[in-house]
Order: structure tokens, then C-alpha cells, then sequence
């Protein structure tokens, strides 16, 4: 889960690309077997004591949240781009929660075409770690648009 979210966020927009990229990776899984389901929800961030709730698009698998886009909110935040983590696979930092409020069904996501799913699977099983570092807005925009590829 890990990479496959590094390999979207170096490869990909990130700003304003939520749903897309939680419908990618949920289709990403599903190629392999992997049930990790796109959800709409909202996400709040404690910030000096108080308490800021975006609405947003993440993943679910085994419980646990994996959220690829997160770093959307620092990219437009720059106040509090601090608290912001690049990704959440597993452990959600102290000072943010999830709160689901539905699943996103295969039959209104957006569709990838299988072969373009097959190959980012096979160019992410080549590596052992992608490292990736916080980015601004300008090199943000400069990755490839998911929207593109459906």
C-alpha cells in the first residue's frame, strides 16, 4: 500500500485530485486481489487547540486509512502545512481523524483502462522504496493529471 501511494504522489497532481486518485488506487488494488475501498468523508485536523474539517476522498483497507492525497490541504494551507503529513498508510497521526460517510461504487468511479492499471503495477513492483519529499504548489503542477489516463 505504502508504495503505490508514494508512486502516486510523485507521479501525479495531487491538489483537487482526491476522488480520482482514491478511485485509483482502489482499482489498482483490485487488479491484485486487494480490497481497499474508495470513501467520501471528512477530515479534521486539530490546529492550536481547535478544530478545521475538510471534506475529502481516502481509502480503507483492513481498517486501516490510506490516504494519498492528504497533502492537498498543505499545498492550499500553507499556515498549517506543518500538520500535514505527505501520506497516511496505516498510522493517522494524533492530531487528525477520519470520519466516513459513505463508500464511492466501482459504478460511479471514474474507470481506468485495465492495460493502463497493469502497467503503473508493473512499473511499481520494480522498485523496494520511492522516495518522495513535500513539494509546492509549482511542482505540483508540473506531474502528470490522473484525469488523463482514465
Amino acid at each position: 500500500m505504502r508504495l503505490i501511494c508514494k508512486y502516486c504522489i510523485k507521479e501525479y497532481q495531487t491538489l483537487n485530485s482526491g476522488p480520482l486518485i482514491s478511485n485509483f488506487i482502489y482499482q489498482l488494488c483490485r487488479e491484485i486481489d486487494i480490497v481497499v475501498p474508495s470513501v467520501r468523508g471528512i477530515l479534521s485536523v486539530e490546529v492550536e487547540g481547535y478544530k478545521r474539517q475538510f471534506a475529502h476522498c481516502f481509502n480503507i483497507y483492513n481498517s486501516n486509512i490510506i490516504d494519498a492525497t492528504i497533502y492537498q490541504h498543505a499545498l492550499v494551507n500553507k499556515s498549517i502545512e506543518n500538520i500535514f503529513p505527505l501520506f497516511v498508510a496505516g498510522v493517522v497521526p494524533e492530531n487528525i481523524e477520519y470520519i466516513i460517510y459513505e463508500e464511492i461504487k466501482l459504478d460511479s468511479q471514474i474507470k481506468f483502462k485495465r492495460e493502463y492499471l497493469k502497467k503503473v503495477l508493473d512499473e511499481v513492483s520494480l522498485y523496494k522504496d520511492i522516495p518522495i519529499d513535500k513539494f509546492n504548489i509549482v511542482e505540483d503542477s508540473k506531474k502528470k493529471s490522473l484525469f488523463y489516463y482514465k
